[in-house]
């Protein structure tokens, strides 16, 4: 090993059962976006004393945490997640969540401990980094369409930062695995809610009413050629209606009828033209039978997109880690699911990197995925999350040389 690989050993080892403590301890009190108060004062504990500077949010129940060194130096910022979802946990872990339908089934109990027992092991060395640093605990990821991240940027989150970075557990990785690729890596990910209005008449007597289900029926087909025929084969997009609500009695025909799904794709253009193509389908697939289209649609997060240079410079950097363990994975195609990290990367030069949480020999039915409620993550992926944020501040001035 050479000596900075040697130097990560160790920080790594300093703080990591104090980091997977305070994992478990998020864990087994978990708190809905916007409602993430004890598990910032958690965090604010366990960085006290530090010689970082931590600042809370006046928007949101964010902190943005410095470790300010010299003011000649650029800066760079590494950001966490703390919400959890409403889902009532069916794991066994002896830390499970205590509190009925809330848990942390998307990993970022992991992320903020991570991130913490990062800050804390790098404010310990401060004589080895050429960059100042901001530590982002961020509330309110799963709050799609809103999230927490546009009000970390209003209260000046990524000011005078050069570079943000984050990252995401990953199921379908093992433990020791980390991946990423350049360009999307995430999709966009918006809303629709699509009302089909005709005309109610008894069951017995169609075609006096115009019946809102069949048009529905009509429109919900017509949908999926938005993709297959209005995208290129080699766009990346999906639209899935999941709900389907209409009618008041068995033998009425129902006047209105609603559909709600999502829109999801990786390119700004797909996107338009997405937005574009449902609405008109909507429309004329509603009028041609005589009833009436409408379509609300809500812009969600946007496509995240990872900075090629800092790609380059931090799989590099991850690559360099195989001595302690880590695998670096050159993913070869986005994923469809959203991430409001796609803000940050949208301001300023960003990259988001998946680690692997699934214990190595795990069967594969025990393998559950993120937002499941037997989600669970193997807590020996934080030993390599602390060394992928600690390898890549202790070289993150030769990193932002390249940007």
């Amino acid at each position: 090993m050479d000596k900075t690989t040697d130097i990560i050993k160790k920080s790594v080892k300093d703080v990591y059962v104090e980091s997977k403590k305070l994992q478990e301890a998020i864990h087994q009190n978990p708190e809905l976006s916007n409602m993430e108060i004890q598990t910032r004062n958690k965090i604010k504990t366990f960085l006290n004393g530090t010689s970082i500077e931590i600042r809370e949010c006046k928007q949101s129940l964010g902190l943005i945490c410095d470790l300010k060194l010299n003011k000649s130096f650029p800066t760079i910022a590494f950001r966490a997640d703390m919400d959890a979802l409403p889902i009532n946990e069916r794991t066994n872990l002896p830390y499970r969540s205590k509190n009925d339908n809330i848990m942390h089934a998307c990993g970022h109990d992991f992320h903020s401990a991570i991130l913490a027992g990062a800050a804390k092991a790098l404010s310990l060395l401060s004589d080895r980094l050429s960059v100042n640093l901001r530590f982002i605990f961020q509330p309110a990821e799963e709050d799609n369409p809103v999230g927490g991240a546009k009000r970390i940027i209003r209260e000046g989150g990524l000011a005078d930062c050069a570079a943000v970075l984050g990252l995401h557990l990953w199921p379908g990785f093992l433990t020791g695995q980390a991946g990423t690729k350049p360009g999307p890596l995430f999709a966009s990910s918006d809303r629709l809610t699509i009302r089909i209005i005709g005309k109610s008449a008894h069951a017995a007597m169609p075609e006096a009413g115009v019946d809102s289900i069949v048009i529905a029926g009509h429109v919900l087909l017509a949908l999926q050629s938005a993709i297959s025929r209005g995208l290129s084969p080699f766009d990346e997009a999906v639209l899935t209606i999941g709900h389907i609500e209409g009618g008041t009695r068995y033998n009425v025909l129902a006047e209105e009828t609603r559909l709600l799904g999502t829109v999801r794709n990786t390119s700004s253009a797909a996107r338009e033209k997405l937005r574009q193509s449902i609405i008109n389908i909507t429309k004329k697939t509603a009028e041609m039978f005589g009833g009436k289209g409408e379509v609300e649609y809500f812009d969600g997060y946007p496509v995240l997109e990872n900075n090629f240079t800092l790609f380059e410079s931090a799989s590099a950097i991850l690559r360099k880690l195989s001595d302690l363990g880590m695998e670096f994975i050159e993913l070869k195609r986005s994923s469809m699911i959203s991430e409001d990290f796609s803000y940050y990367t949208h301001e300023i030069p960003g990259l988001f990197f998946f680690l692997g949480c699934t214990e190595p020999g795990t069967k594969e039915e025990d393998i559950h995925p993120l937002h499941s409620p037997l989600f669970k993550a193997d807590q020996n992926c934080i030993r390599f999350g602390l060394a992928a944020l600690i390898g890549i501040a202790l070289n993150a001035n030769e990193m932002l040389i390249r940007l």
